[in-house]
């Protein structure tokens, strides 16, 4: 028994030792073996700010950071938020956890101008924009319409780019300083736009000659006021010395009932065809128009009869309205109309109209339901109400 006992004890004595080592061993490791690795991270990037200075003589109105490649897309917010970063100041973005280093600034100011410039977000810190790439370039106008776009890019370049004017516009007989930023080019497609005009393409060296001048300055710029004083709007208005119209002079605008629009014409004649055409189709035509003297040009409508007058006493009221109309409308005539004086009135509508004449001692003679686009001149007499009945 004390045998077993001492065996025993033995065996138990021997394996605590072994138990001990087992349990200080990692779990899972083989024997002998060096604990695992831990995992591989990547610490994240840092959060980027970077001190933009204006160096500039003009506020800069909008700032985007993205990465190289992204132009055009993907540009992400403005920086400046609604803040701007007038010129000679300094302004500090906070670009955050941006990536990779390799990044863009494209700033834009404030007279539409723009530049991008390529940066290191992980070792720049302070960034200068300077005018030193800027070229400044003389735009005139000697056309006899309004510039509305100008169009400057690299010859054999199928993208035009911006509009070079931004929000600004060029007045006949005017003249546009226009700015270009970080634009190394000299051989440039110029193509301008021009209301009421048809566009121009050229060709320019904006290098040896630093003006870009369209029309000629030498032929006299005509102006004369035109006036819609129909009831329907004027969509278009041409004039023109050929047989061809040519473009519409108002352009994208229309000329609602009483406005008036300057219709300006570079040219050494005086005399023009006019042709306008209004929201119902009809057009109303003018030859022979002296647009020198002075004088307003006013389209009333298509529908225009002559009237001459050979009575004794004055005709102080000539009223013509459509046969439908309950309503005689507004005198057509502002001074009195005496023996052997003209006046043309006009209407709006079809050709069935009623007429009406009133003379200096309120009495009235009315012509009622005739046809004016057969009637269109009449000589206001006695008798001359039933001369005029079909």
């Amino acid at each position: 028994m004390r045998r077993h006992l001492g065996s025993i004890l033995a065996v138990t004595l021997l394996v605590l030792p072994m138990a001990a080592a087992l349990a200080q061993k990692p779990s899972g490791s083989p024997s002998g073996s060096p604990p695992p690795a831990p995992p591989n991270r990547t610490a994240p990037p840092a959060d980027r700010q970077l001190n933009l200075i204006n160096r500039t003589d003009t506020a800069i109105r909008q700032v985007f950071v993205f990465a190289q490649g992204q132009a055009g897309r993907g540009e992400g917010p403005d920086r400046l938020g609604t803040d701007m970063l007038p010129a000679g100041q300094r302004y500090t973005l906070r670009l955050g956890r941006v990536t990779p280093c390799q990044q863009q600034l494209r700033a834009v100011w404030e007279d539409a101008t723009e530049e991008i410039v390529a940066f290191d977000v992980c070792r720049q810190q302070e960034l200068t924009l300077t005018d030193e790439r800027r070229r400044d370039i003389q735009v005139v106008n000697d056309t006899d319409n309004q510039l509305m776009q100008i169009f400057i890019f690299e010859r054999g370049s199928q993208e035009p780019g911006p509009d070079r004017l931004g929000a600004a516009t060029v007045a006949p007989s005017d003249s546009f300083r226009l700015r270009l930023r970080g634009f190394a080019a000299c051989q440039v497609t110029v193509r301008a736009a021009f209301q009421g005009a048809e566009a121009e393409t050229r060709q320019a060296d904006i290098c040896a000659e630093p003006r870009l001048s369209f029309g000629d300055s030498t032929i006299p710029l005509r102006e004369v006021t035109v006036t819609n004083r129909s009831a329907v709007t004027l969509q278009s208005l041409y004039a023109s010395r050929t047989p061809n119209w040519g473009a519409d002079r108002l352009g994208a605008a229309v000329l609602q009932p009483g406005q008036s629009f300057p219709l300006r014409v570079r040219s050494g004649e005086c005399q023009f065809r006019l042709r306008a055409v209004f929201q119902d189709r009809r057009e109303e035509l003018r030859e022979a128009v002296d647009i020198c003297g002075g004088q307003p040009i006013i389209f009333q409508g298509a529908r225009r009869m002559a009237l001459g007058s050979v009575y004794e006493r004055a005709i102080t009221g000539i009223y013509l309205s459509p046969v439908e109309s309950g309503d005689w409308g507004g005198n057509q005539i502002s001074a009195p109309l005496g023996n052997g004086g003209t006046a043309e009135i006009s209407m709006d509508g079809d050709c069935q109209a009623d007429l009406r004449i009133v003379f200096d001692n309120n009495a009235a003679e009315e012509l009622r339901g005739f046809d004016m686009c057969r009637n269109a001149a009449i000589t206001l007499r006695p008798g001359w109400v039933t001369e005029a009945r079909p």
